[in-house]
């Protein structure tokens, strides 16, 4: 058991001599949509709405092609919404603090570098608005509104020059945050991002 733990702890030693620590900072563009059910009917009226990402990130690099990339984001996401005959009905905004933590695989040589990654995501939804006719509505109110807790699941893909990084992610939620007993509310959002290591 001895020998056991020294193993581990000299492992995490010498990991921990060569891995290296940056941080940068992230600005992009979000599309999304919400996918929602009432008991096991499946509602189609949720179409894309275009939103934004910024925040921060930090990098701890393992070795020269593994790291792990945990970020804090601010993540403007939601769905529109449109009625039977075919005009919008109204537009829901969700203010996320998200803090998405990925593993990440990098390949190329030095100044060029393609990257994966996957990984959980947790949001805080800060806002829920729904909006329509110029009349907005709180979605944390009632029995049938929202959660402020989404748990999720992320992956992407990007390419580093130098120190700058562009990325397209996609993060779908796992969690249902609808209240309702009967009904089921998930979100879906792709970002393509810029971002820049210090």
């Amino acid at each position: 058991m001895k020998k056991c733990l020294l193993i581990v702890c000299g492992l995490a030693f010498t990991l921990g001599l060569n891995a290296q620590l940056r941080f940068g900072a992230k600005v992009g563009g979000t599309m999304s949509s919400m996918f929602l059910k009432e008991g096991n009917v499946t509602i189609d009226a949720a179409k894309a709405r275009l939103g934004f990402l910024l925040g921060g990130m930090m990098e701890y690099s393992f070795t020269e092609s593994f790291a792990l990339q945990p970020e804090l984001l601010y993540v403007l996401n939601g769905a529109k919404f449109k009625a039977l005959e075919g005009t919008l009905e109204s537009t829901t905004s969700l203010h996320n603090i998200q803090l998405p933590v990925n593993l990440k695989y990098k390949m190329g040589v030095e100044g060029l570098k393609f990257y994966v990654t996957a990984g959980p995501s947790l949001s805080f939804i800060a806002g829920a608005k729904q909006k329509s006719n110029n009349i907005s509505v709180d979605l944390f109110e009632g029995d049938e509104g929202l959660k402020r807790i989404d748990f999720g699941l992320g992956v992407g893909l990007g390419v580093e020059i130098s120190k700058i990084a562009i990325g397209l992610n996609y993060n779908y939620g796992l969690s249902n945050i609808a209240k309702g007993s009967n009904s089921t509310t998930r979100t879906g959002t792709f970002a393509l991002s810029v971002g820049y290591f210090f």
